[in-house]
């Protein structure tokens, strides 16, 4: 990822999903994926989680901006 991405993840993205509230089910997928990692796994499942978030902002965006190109907004 670049460097905005990346500043893009950290500063905005992961402060607002750690503030979303969980129901018994995240928790229990979350505590899956956190417990059971080598500290290389780990890195590596953040590392996509990040992508994958970052990117999927940005197609947010981009969506919105087409809607509202088409006059759907």
């Amino acid at each position: 990822m670049n460097e905005f991405l990346s500043f893009l993840y950290t500063d905005y993205i992961k402060p607002y999903l750690d503030r979303q509230p969980r129901d018994d089910g995240d928790t229990f997928r979350f505590s899956l994926c956190e417990g059971n990692q080598t500290q290389e796994t780990q890195r590596d499942v953040d590392a996509v989680v990040a992508f994958a978030a970052a990117h999927a902002f940005l197609l947010g965006v981009r969506t919105g901006a087409g809607l509202r190109q088409n006059g759907a907004l």
